[in-house]
């Protein structure tokens, strides 16, 4: 017969175990009641989501409610809590302006670079769902403004606050727009077509099947166009079709295209939000799945897009929230501020 610890021992060493097990649950619960923050609420970056796939697994330790899973390598976490994001633009110093979804008396916002804090910039606008930043002025026609469209205006907001419209006429609602690198603005308004502008009046570059949702350029001033039919096609500068289905059976308006900066761990590779999921695209429109679990906006309306510190950045209309995705952890070779680890 074994001989039995004696009554006293076991008690402690019960008792030691019970503290640290409330010791343990204490914790975890305060880390998930430090993630519900109010909107403007700065939620510090180190909240992150890691994740490795192991044989098929995905193993995910979140730091912050809610953030999606992505592929090893790939990290996610809240770069700033903004109530109802929608698209995004990067000033060069870091500074990044947000469209903001709803009637004719909303303000866009502005987040200071690394992260905050954030407020509301300029005057209200009419629907300023789509932002664009200007920073040589090609439109706006003074540098470092901000252009923003909807409902059927294309307005400038200048860095003391002031606006003006630019164009009123000859297009519907903007859906999203880009500068290629022959300094004209692409565009997309609620019909099937896009537009082009040098400075003067916008005109009709081509058609397309559905509506359009996101556009992306690349070094060859291709325009890749997502429409609401699924299919990602491609488009000459000149507007003549380059391939009309790079891509299919996506996510209609849920379509959301930026290009890798070639730093950063991204490479230059197209890189697509198909509603909940993160896809890269290789040259041949071969799609690898890096990341699953990101939320859905207003149709046409999410920001995607990379920052000057080669970072990804995704609005997040649900949760009142910016993402940042990084490879790696690395960020290289940006001109905005070096911001600190946090």
């Amino acid at each position: 017969m074994r001989n039995l610890l004696p009554p006293l021992l076991v008690a402690i060493l019960f008792g030691f175990a019970s503290a640290a097990h409330t010791a343990q649950t204490n914790y975890a619960s305060s880390l998930g009641g430090a993630n519900e923050a109010p909107p403007n609420t700065q939620v510090r970056s180190d909240q992150t989501s890691t994740t490795s796939f192991a044989s098929g697994q995905a193993q995910t330790a979140d730091y912050a409610a809610n953030l999606p899973t992505l592929s090893a390598g790939f990290h996610v976490s809240i770069y700033a809590n903004v109530p109802y994001p929608m698209k995004l633009s990067f000033a060069p110093d870091g500074a990044l302006y947000v469209g903001r979804d709803g009637g004719s008396s909303n303000r866009i916002h502005k987040v200071d670079p690394c992260g905050g804090p954030v407020y509301e910039f300029g005057p209200p606008q009419a629907d300023p769902d789509a932002v664009l930043f200007d920073a040589s002025g090609w439109i706006s026609g003074v540098p470092n403004s901000v252009l923003v469209g909807g409902g059927g205006i294309l307005a400038a907001i200048f860095k003391d606050q002031t606006s003006t419209v630019i164009f009123n006429s000859g297009f519907s609602d903007v859906d999203d727009m880009k500068f290629d690198h022959r300094r004209r603005l692409v565009f997309a308004d609620d019909l099937p077509r896009v537009l082009v502008s040098k400075g003067g009046p916008p005109r009709v570059l081509f058609s397309t099947p559905n509506r359009p949702s996101s556009i992306a350029i690349d070094d060859h001033n291709r325009i890749f166009l997502s429409i609401a039919d699924g299919t990602i096609r491609i488009y000459n500068a000149d507007g003549t079709v380059a391939d009309n289905a790079f891509a299919t059976g996506l996510a209609g308006f849920n379509i959301y295209l930026a290009f890798g900066p070639g730093e950063g761990g991204f490479g230059k590779a197209l890189y697509v939000l198909n509603g909940t999921e993160l896809l890269r695209f290789d040259k041949r429109g071969k799609a690898t799945t890096i990341g699953s679990g990101f939320s859905i906006g207003p149709a046409s309306g999410t920001g995607f897009v990379f920052g000057p510190d080669k970072s990804l950045y995704v609005s997040d209309y649900p949760n009142n929230r910016i993402l940042k995705i990084t490879k790696d952890h690395h960020e290289g070779g940006h001109k905005g501020p070096h911001c600190p680890k946090r």
